[in-house]
């Protein structure tokens, strides 16, 4: 297998009081993007269906995997989308971060107003047949217990999609959390899954179109891997793009490549 590209993208609903930055501004920039980047696969947070319909329009040599958080898997959503050139879906599931993850809309108590879901998908190379695994996540933004009892429950799919087929794994999105978190904590030692931060060198990835920067960024997005993706990390770097102050998105992607 060649070189790879793994990225994660808070694509930030379509909301009007964004200005110039509204995504209506921002979408020629983000098609560019990943034009010019050819990942080979995008874990897109905070979509509504609008604008997955629209990236797929732009996008037809990506196949977008994915669904609505709601109840009745509508509203804003995550999807995965993947090169149908390089490769293939094997499988594909998506659970409610909860108590309850096959309990459609169902939340922690702790947990703000809005269900959050994981998606989780199976491909495989086609060239090679080698296989990978992705976990795309957006953890609640109100509430820090939710988050580390969020990153618990998806660690424990992990850690069970594994004990099935063991396969070279990335956990990655918007995990509202800075680095001394207790949710990044737990990520980074805890008793499911072994997995690894190859996001080390990002020091902020959160900037309000610009208006953080550069007097208080934050980091909360991250890609995580598993050992064998940790050993064949080649770097990472933040999609930092800005046009006559048009960004990409409130978030800067990041994207990480791999020699696996």
């Amino acid at each position: 297998m060649s070189g790879m590209k793994i990225c994660t993208f808070n694509l930030r609903n379509p909301w009007a009081g964004d200005g110039i930055n509204a995504f209506m501004h921002r979408m020629g920039l983000v098609y560019d993007k990943i034009n010019e980047e050819k990942p080979d696969a995008v874990a897109f947070q905070e979509v509504m269906p609008k604008q997955k319909i629209l990236l797929a329009r732009l996008l037809p040599e990506y196949e977008f995997i994915g669904q609505g958080r709601n109840a009745d898997h509508t509203g804003e959503g995550l999807y995965i989308a993947v090169r149908k050139d390089v490769w293939s879906v094997v499988a594909y599931e998506t659970f409610w971060i909860s108590p309850a993850p096959h309990s459609p809309g169902s939340r922690f108590p702790s947990q703000s107003e809005y269900p959050r879901i994981c998606n989780v998908l199976q491909i495989r190379r086609k060239e090679s047949g080698k296989m990978l695994r992705i976990f795309n996540i957006h953890l609640d933004h109100a509430c820090a217990e939710a988050r580390t009892e969020g990153i618990k429950c998806v660690l424990k799919k992990v850690a069970e999609w594994n004990a099935r087929l063991s396969l070279p794994t990335v956990i990655l999105g918007d995990f509202n959390s800075e680095p001394y978190s207790e949710a990044i904590r737990y990520c980074n030692s805890n008793p499911n899954v072994s997995v690894f931060d190859v996001t080390g060198s990002i020091a902020r990835t959160n900037h309000d179109f610009g208006r953080n920067l550069p007097t208080s960024p934050t980091k909360i997005d991250y890609i995580y891997v598993t050992a064998e993706l940790a050993n064949k990390h080649v770097k990472t770097e933040a999609w930092e793009d800005c046009h006559e102050g048009i960004y990409l998105s409130d978030h800067f992607p990041i994207c990480a490549k791999f020699e696996y």
